[in-house]
């Protein structure tokens, strides 16, 4: 209980230093439009998600390639994905607080979910330092695996 404890203040923490005083609804409205705007320059007028930056790419690659089978086989990705990603994405993906994407309808691939979750996205907190990288393989793996059936 104590370490669920801390993890909501520490996510609560990262959330409203992450508004930098704006109004959280504002924020989400501005990054929706910025997310479209890019979508439509690159000549993607369905797109809601906007492309990760090739650096973050090229980190998440790394992460999947030195992930070994053995590695994610070890790690119970469900149980992580519950204890730090259904806050914000629901058990099922879907929830959808404080603009979290669906993860039911996300078609990003392997690597730039990799890329989102260490790195962060918008309002999503960095995940890079609070899980090693074979756990977040493992947890991108179950999402795309599980979640997008």
């Amino acid at each position: 209980m104590k370490n669920s404890s801390i993890l909501l203040i520490l996510i609560s923490f990262t959330f409203l230093w992450s508004c930098n005083g704006e109004e959280p609804q504002r924020r989400i409205k501005r990054d929706a439009k910025e997310t479209t705007k890019i979508a439509t320059k690159q000549g993607n007028t369905t797109a809601t998600e906007s492309s990760v930056p090739p650096e973050q790419l090229a980190k998440a690659k790394e992460m999947i390639a030195s992930a070994s089978d053995e590695d994610i086989a070890r790690i119970n990705a469900k149980a992580t994905f519950k204890k730090l990603c259904s806050i914000c994405h629901g058990m099922n993906g879907a929830l959808g607080v404080n603009g979290a994407k669906d993860l039911t309808k996300s078609t990003i691939s392997l690597e730039e979910s990799v890329a989102q979750v260490y790195h962060g996205k918008g309002l999503m907190t960095p995940f890079k330092g609070m899980m090693k990288d074979a756990e977040i393989v493992a947890v991108a793996k179950y999402i795309e695996e599980e979640m997008r059936k």
